[in-house]
């Protein structure tokens, strides 16, 4: 009997947008069809005001996703996209919906881990600008250009808002396997204590695992192909039942 194909919902890092993923669309098995995913403000909804609160991003996202969810899913996030992801798995079963089968956290600390930082919306350009600098995800040509850089601020203030004004809760967990995918050289996430292991703490099952992967906090663009491959070969385990799903 032929399965039915896996729906897998793509979540963006911080000002990124569904766009990141194209590349991976001729890439992923037949068995899987991906889902891209953009919050307001980036990609085709740059028209919209990029939204600064949790239940307006969960919302948000819940809203996209819902009508999609026909059969068994899975989600991958990477940075502020795996927390968003999480967030919106953990949305959808406290209506009813089933939990993912299988959940990838990548370039991202586990959720009882993130640090409170409220001050992105309020801080001077050149604090933010250098910041991203230190991220090294930003094209040093587009920090460059001061047209370009007014036209992007506002969507990175807001994500960068999100990510710093976070809270934790546990509950509902997911019922499901968790694998998490690191950088070598991501010291945002390396150097904070438990931070790949504590994600084992937001589901029931005891399938947790974690890959890591040659890059730096964006090893997502720069080690694409092992991504990829981790992604597809773990989710074909699930999917052929050699994984725990509670």
């Amino acid at each position: 009997m032929t399965q039915a194909p896996v729906t897998l919902f793509l979540f963006p890092y911080a000002g990124g947008n569904g766009n990141i993923f194209r590349p991976w669309l001729s890439r992923l098995p037949a068995w899987i069809r991906p889902v891209p995913l953009s919050l307001p403000g980036r990609g085709s909804r740059f028209s919209e005001k990029p939204v600064t609160t949790w239940p307006d991003a969960i919302a948000d996202m819940q809203q996209q996703i819902s009508g999609q969810i026909s059969g068994r899913y899975a989600i991958f996030g990477h940075s502020l996209g795996a927390i968003l992801g999480y967030e919106v798995a953990k949305s959808l079963m406290r209506v009813g919906r089933p939990s993912p089968m299988w959940f990838c956290a990548s370039g991202c600390a586990a959720p009882a881990c993130r640090e409170w930082d409220d001050h992105w919306l309020s801080c001077p350009d050149e604090e933010f600008v250098e910041r991203l600098r230190e991220l090294s995800g930003t094209p040093p040509e587009l920090l460059e250009n001061i047209e370009l850089l007014n036209l992007i601020l506002p969507v990175l203030r807001a994500d960068f808002h999100l990510s710093g004004t976070y809270e934790f809760a546990p509950e509902p967990r997911l019922r499901c396997p968790v694998h998490v995918l690191r950088g070598t050289g991501d010291d945002e996430v390396n150097e904070k204590e438990g931070s790949l292991e504590r994600w084992a703490e937001v589901t029931v099952s005891s399938d947790f695992s974690s890959t890591t992967i040659e890059g730096g906090h964006f090893f997502l663009q720069t080690s694409q192909d092992a991504v990829i491959h981790e992604i597809v070969t773990r989710l074909a385990m699930v999917r052929e039942g050699r994984h725990e799903h509670v």
